[in-house]
């Protein structure tokens, strides 16, 4: 009959139809996977940009190198700039006076300091100076007599400009520990500045 032989053609093209969405699905999931999401694995084999950062070490900041003894180093403070050497690190300190705990030594350090303005300056040595050893800071010590003999009015108090002081502060380190750093930091370190001088 013609309608059963029309019929044919078109039950031919409706079984094919399952194939073709079956081929179109497996197409459209295969471009996405290749496409639609980025691999992990970098195709130039080269590292990408995220893990290189991720791996890289971080910066570390170094400190700035001590200069020589009797070197003179210029220094920001709060209202003024000075000029401040380290003269001479005195070890074993002797003939000082000084009371210090056994297994301890006195050692002394002596230092000029210069406001060269425009500002005036007031603050304590034991406060801006500070002597180092590998076993770490020294003490400020009271030593009655000597070259660093402690005198009621500090010589780091009310430096007024183009004023010059000079003075020693004795410190007790632990007996075998030589001195290595000698640090100077402005106004007690509260101006961020601070300047040291290696001890030979």
């Amino acid at each position: 009959m013609p309608g059963r032989a029309g019929a044919r053609p078109l039950n031919r093209r409706l079984r094919a139809l399952p194939l073709l969405v079956v081929a179109a699905a497996l197409m459209l999931s295969a471009c996405g996977t290749s496409a639609g999401k980025p691999s992990d694995t970098p195709t130039t084999g080269h590292p990408r940009t995220d893990d290189t950062r991720a791996t890289r070490a971080p910066r570390t900041q170094r400190d700035r190198p001590g200069t020589l003894i009797g070197t003179s180093e210029r220094v920001p403070a709060a209202a003024t700039t000075l000029l401040v050497t380290v003269t001479k690190v005195i070890d074993p300190l002797t003939d000082s006076g000084a009371k210090v705990p056994v297994g301890r030594e006195p050692v002394g350090v002596v230092v000029t300091a210069r406001n060269a303005g425009p500002g005036g300056y007031d603050s304590s040595a034991t406060s801006d100076f500070a002597l180092l050893t590998a076993a770490g800071a020294a003490t400020p010590v009271y030593a009655p007599a000597g070259v660093c003999q402690t005198y009621i009015q500090d010589f780091m108090n009310e430096i007024g400009p183009g004023q010059s002081r000079k003075g020693c502060i004795a410190y007790t380190i632990p007996r075998g520990q030589a001195p290595t750093t000698v640090r100077f930091s402005p106004d007690g370190g509260t101006t961020g500045h601070s300047v040291s001088w290696n001890v030979p």
